[in-house]
């Protein structure tokens, strides 16, 4: 709470909302304040282009105020401490991941401008702090904010920049509708103030930087009706104003998309559960964990569909469940709750929240919590288990007698899962924790080229039109790499540049190096 008071302190003092019916003229307006926005608005003010921001929320920041970190390849801090990815590595690794079905032009760029980006965000006076990896085995390529979260300290000194190099930001004023010229260029966008009424702003280049499409249901709909749960979208836990407002906007203008059913996932949550209470509550914590354990994982058939010991990467769990209704069942014995709670701990790591091998010592206060709340059950047998769980019984027994004759013999024939993973469960009582797939973000929005042009509906870009970060698609393909920690807010950061150094080149025959 005391940070959002903060982040909102900071934007009082350099924003304001626009006033009545008045027309304004500028070379850029950016529609958004989150990372792509933000980082946007503050690199155009300090190359002299005249920019306004407009922002529907009272204070800006977006998602900007709760990333941990950022992808960064051969950046300064990399060399100092002997990391050898390169960025023609770490390239072809990224889209490998998309089965190259990411844009490759545009993910070259971003990871061959990951570091200079990563350095500016230094230069501008964005406190970072360690560089780690936060997936198992992988890279060290996660740049850290200074206490794992940017938060009023980046956002700060963004919007510093922007006011002192005579930028604008308009919250509360929302932009509604793109203005569009007699060739079909865009040139500016009508915006509306609920206490000041319509603000039109004119301008050589409109860049779209508002968000996801995760929380408007009637986009999910069209785009991911998979993403669902008895036809029902799943649970959103990204921001709740990502409603996809740029993507509408875009769309009626003739704009093409790109992988808007790409889920940016957090593996399974607890089923009936609210995702802020992981915040507070150091119980939902572990649940969180335990339901990330290299246990035997079934669907709601009681049959098993995934190596287990692929769960500490949120983008295959996602997928994974798609075929199963978007829910399944983590099954662990008493020999598994001792080693949780006492022996080798949690199995992964969530994010730089809670690290591989914590102890999950809430283990018990978790069940009693999800037997009352449903999203846990506990037995002495498994027949009385799958009772419980409300899974056909005789499937449940038939998938852990071959799951434990596997770990017996020490090798996972079905799908060779790491033997140290393997282990029978033998001891009662058992336990079945229930969880939901569940959206972090969206990955895709309108399609945009290695320029961040937003590409219309005849294969060439609608000139004028711009989108970065989660509003763009075409950064991932099907898969968000998750190999590649914080590479959702690199890309933000260099959409949105990449947007600048256009439109200054195009519209103002001025170029950005």
């Amino acid at each position: 709470m005391r940070l959002r008071i903060l982040a909102i302190a900071v934007t009082a003092l350099v924003a304001s909302p626009a006033f009545a019916d008045e027309e304004y003229n500028t070379d850029l307006v950016i529609v958004g304040s989150g990372t792509a926005g933000l980082t946007a608005a503050a690199y155009a003010a300090q190359n002299g282009i005249k920019t306004i921001v407009l922002e529907k929320l009272a204070n800006t920041g977006g998602q900007l105020s709760v990333i941990e970190g950022t992808y960064a390849v051969e950046s300064s801090l990399q060399h100092n401490q002997m990391v050898g990815l390169t960025k023609d590595k770490s390239f072809e690794e990224t889209m490998d991941y998309s089965g190259w079905k990411a844009n490759p032009a545009l993910v070259k760029r971003i990871i061959d401008n990951s570091a200079s980006n990563y350095q500016w965000m230094i230069d501008s006076g964005v406190a970072m702090g360690p560089l780690i990896t936060d997936t198992v085995d992988g890279h060290r390529v996660y740049h850290t904010y200074a206490g794992h979260a940017p938060g009023p300290q980046a956002i700060g000194v963004l919007t510093n920049i922007i006011d002192k190099n005579g930028g604008k930001i308009f919250t509360e004023t929302p932009g509604k509708k793109l203005l569009l010229d007699k060739n079909g260029k865009v040139t500016g966008i009508l915006a509306h103030n609920d206490l000041k009424g319509d603000v039109t702003v004119h301008a050589k280049a409109v860049l779209m930087a508002t968000g996801s499409i995760a929380n408007s249901v009637e986009l999910l709909k069209k785009f991911a009706p998979q993403l669902s749960i008895n036809g029902t979208p799943l649970k959103s836990i990204a921001l709740k104003h990502n409603t996809g407002d740029g993507v509408k906007m875009g769309l009626d203008v003739g704009a093409q998309t790109a992988n808007t059913d790409l889920v940016i996932g957090e593996s399974l949550v607890p089923t009936n559960t609210v995702y802020a209470e992981m915040y507070t509550s150091q119980v939902m914590m572990d649940a969180y964990m335990m339901l990330k354990a290299h246990s035997l994982w079934v669907n709601s058939s009681g049959s098993r569909f995934l190596n287990e010991g692929l769960a500490g990467d949120f983008t295959i769990v996602n997928n994974a469940l798609l075929n199963y209704g978007n829910q399944a069942f983590v099954i662990m014995d008493d020999t598994k709750r001792k080693d949780m709670m006492f022996g080798s701990g949690s199995d992964t790591n969530y994010f730089t929240m809670y690290d591989r091998g914590q102890k999950v010592v809430n283990f018990d206060k978790v069940i009693k919590d999800g037997q009352k709340r449903g999203y846990a059950f506990k037995a002495d047998s498994i027949e009385e288990l799958a009772k419980k769980m409300g899974v056909d019984e005789a499937a449940l027994i038939a998938t852990v007698k071959r799951y434990n004759q596997l770990a017996s013999e020490g090798v996972d024939k079905d799908f060779a899962k790491d033997p140290q993973f393997l282990k029978p469960l033998l001891t009662p009582p058992f336990y079945a924790m229930k969880g939901d797939s569940t959206i972090c973000d969206m990955g895709g929005g309108l399609k945009i080229n290695q320029k961040s042009q937003v590409i219309g509906a005849n294969g060439q870009p609608i000139k004028g039109l711009y989108a970065a970060g989660a509003t763009a698609g075409g950064m991932y393909g099907d898969n968000y790499p998750y190999i590649d920690p914080g590479f959702a807010s690199a890309s933000a950061i260099a959409t949105g540049r990449f947007a600048v150094q256009d439109m200054a080149n195009t519209f103002l025959s001025k170029e950005i190096k």
